[in-house]
């Protein structure tokens, strides 16, 4: 593995961790303003949208650097995902 593959991955995970945090981070604020809402149903669908094409449009640029890189993407993604659990739920989750 030559240097620029290794910064490469380290910018996928940062990536994955930014993206999975921005995720995460946005469906607990959408879930906390639902009752508040007038529209809870479009509000949840406009949210899941403009999230889903956040993170297909990163993932989708990242895939030109290889599978290894879109993995790596993904590994922190799914940290931030484990992060977000256990911040609001606790070492069980």
């Amino acid at each position: 593995m030559i240097p620029t593959e290794l910064g490469r991955m380290a910018l996928a995970l940062l990536t994955g961790l930014l993206l999975g945090a921005g995720y995460f981070g946005g469906l607990y604020l959408t879930v906390k303003s639902l009752k508040r809402c007038a529209s809870p149903r479009l509000l949840l669908t406009a949210s899941f949208l403009i999230r889903l094409l956040v993170v297909l449009g990163v993932f989708y640029l990242l895939s030109d650097w290889g599978a290894l890189v879109m993995l790596t993407a993904m590994g922190g993604f799914l940290i931030a995902r484990l992060g977000w659990l256990r911040s609001r739920y606790g070492r069980g989750a």
